[in-house]
C-alpha cells in the first residue's frame, strides 16, 4: 500500500517506506551471503514477488536508495559492514527483476566499481564483477542510446576519478568490459588517454612507461580503434 501511494502522497510516505525498508533490510541481512536465510530476505522478497504490481518499481528504486545510502558508503578507503552480504542481495535482486532503469543502475554502478577497485575481499569482489556484468548485459537487452549515452558519461567520471591513483586497477576493470561491450569502451578511448595525459602531469615526471605499457594493452583489445590509439601515444612527443 505504502509502495502505490507513496508515488502520489509526497515527501512524507516516502520517507516513510525508506525508514521501513531501512530497519527490515539491516535486521534480516545476514552476515554471510553463503547463510541459508539469504535469499528469503523479506524486502527481496517484496520485490521479487510483486514485479508486475503497479508501484513496485517505486520500490525498488527507493530500496537501492536505502542500501546505497545507509549499506554502501565507506569509510575512506574501508569497506562498509557485510558489504559481501549487501552485493549478494543486490546481484540476486538485479537478476529477479532484470531491471534496466537509469535512476537504479546510476545508484549501483559507481559503488560497484568503486568495490572492484578498493576491495581486495574475493568474495566482495566476486560478486562486484558479477553484478557489472548484470548491468552492462541488461543495458544491452534495451533499445535507444539515451542508456548508453548515460553507461559512457558514468564510466568517463570512473576513469577521471580513478585512474590518477589506481590506473592498473581501473583498466583491469575496463580489460573485462571490452569483453562484453566493446564498442562501450572504444568510445571511452579518449576520456582514457585524457586521463593517462593528466595523471603523467600532475606526477610531473614526464611519460609513465608502466601506465602506458598497462594502457596499451588495453588499447590492444579494442580493434582498430585501440591500434590507432597505440600509434598515436608511440609517436607523441613531450
Amino acid at each position: 500500500f505504502i509502495c502505490c501511494q507513496s508515488q502520489t502522497q509526497g515527501a512524507y510516505l516516502n520517507q516513510l517506506l525508506g525508514n521501513i525498508i531501512q530497519q527490515y533490510f539491516g535486521r534480516f541481512l545476514p552476515s554471510s551471503p553463503s547463510a541459508s536465510q539469504a535469499w528469503q530476505h523479506p524486502v527481496l522478497l517484496a520485490i521479487s514477488s510483486s514485479v508486475t504490481i503497479p508501484g513496485v518499481s517505486h520500490l525498488y528504486k527507493t530500496t537501492l536508495q536505502v542500501i546505497s545510502e545507509n549499506y554502501l558508503q565507506f569509510k575512506g578507503h574501508a569497506p562498509p559492514p557485510r558489504l559481501a552480504s549487501v552485493l549478494a542481495f543486490i546481484l540476486e535482486a538485479l537478476q529477479r527483476t532484470k531491471s534496466t532503469e537509469m535512476c537504479n543502475i546510476e545508484l549501483l554502478l559507481p559503488v560497484v566499481l568503486k568495490c572492484l577497485v578498493l576491495v581486495n575481499e574475493p568474495q566482495a569482489k566476486k560478486l562486484s564483477t558479477e553484478i557489472l556484468q548484470c548491468v552492462i548485459e541488461s543495458c544491452q537487452t534495451r533499445s535507444g542510446g539515451g542508456l548508453a549515452t548515460q553507461l559512457t558519461s558514468m564510466f568517463r567520471q570512473f576513469i577521471q576519478d580513478y585512474t590518477t591513483v589506481y590506473d592498473n586497477q581501473v583498466y583491469s576493470i575496463l580489460e573485462a568490459v571490452a569483453v562484453l561491450d566493446q564498442p562501450l569502451v572504444i568510445n571511452l578511448i579518449p576520456a582514457m588517454t585524457e586521463a593517462l595525459r593528466n595523471s603523467e602531469y600532475k606526477q610531473g615526471l614526464g611519460r609513465n612507461i608502466m601506465q602506458r605499457e598497462a594502457y596499451k594493452r588495453l588499447l590492444s583489445q579494442l580493434a582498430e580503434a585501440g591500434q590507432a590509439e597505440i600509434l598515436k601515444l608511440e609517436n607523441e612527443s613531450h
